[in-house]
């Protein structure tokens, strides 16, 4: 059975603290998104840390998360990115923002018992073995246009909710593209350059082992 797309989340890591009013900021967003959008700015002192987000968005299409150091998009929608590029950009650039770092995170489920999970294994190891859970993490090393980057696979064996709201047994799948902390300053992301970033991550994300 094919592999069934839950989410894709987009992570742009500032290379220096957003420091304009979280206020703004949701104006900022909604100019581009929609002013529809339900939008609360979390009141925190100035001095927390920079990972807390500020501003948290909501929508059906969207869900944004603005923190001091990074903004991140959710949407179960697998081609929001590549049809929102011009949008998110405009984004950070009216924030006044340099992207150092980017995370490309799809989340797929395959409907499949756990002996799919147990064919990773070599079997006379854990012939003697009857788990009730399985979770499986590979990361390796890629260069994405140049840049290096983490191409992470995690496999979890889990359930979820069809259309009609059956539970089904299965694997929850997380494909993680993303380039290096240690790079943050060294990497700068452009309109273009993070499109393509983007473009090749998408693909990338596809390639699964199960």
């Amino acid at each position: 059975m094919e592999k069934q797309f839950i989410q894709i989340q987009l992570g742009l890591f500032f290379k220096n603290d957003f420091q304009g009013m979280p206020e703004n900021a949701s104006l900022v967003i909604k100019e581009q998104f929609g002013n529809d959008l339900s939008a609360q700015i979390i009141g925190i002192p100035n001095n927390a840390p920079s990972e807390i987000p500020r501003v948290v968005i909501n929508s059906p299409l969207v869900n944004i998360n603005l923190s001091k150091n990074r903004i991140d998009f959710f949407s179960k929608d697998k081609a929001f990115i590549t049809n929102n590029h011009d949008k998110i950009f405009n984004v950070i650039e009216k924030l006044s923002v340099v992207i150092g770092r980017v995370g490309v995170v799809f989340r797929y489920f395959k409907e499949a018992n756990i002996d799919e999970m147990k064919s990773l294994f070599d079997k006379s190891k854990i012939s003697n073995l009857n788990p009730t859970e399985i979770v499986v993490r590979l990361n390796e090393k890629t260069k994405i246009n140049e840049v290096i980057s983490n191409n992470s696979q995690l496999y979890e064996t889990g359930f979820a909710n069809d259309k009609n709201g059956l539970k089904k047994e299965g694997v929850v799948i997380t494909r993680d593209i993303n380039s290096l902390q240690e790079d943050i300053n060294k990497n700068e992301f452009g309109k273009e350059t993070l499109k393509k970033f983007v473009l090749v991550a998408t693909t990338e994300a596809e390639k699964t082992i199960i």
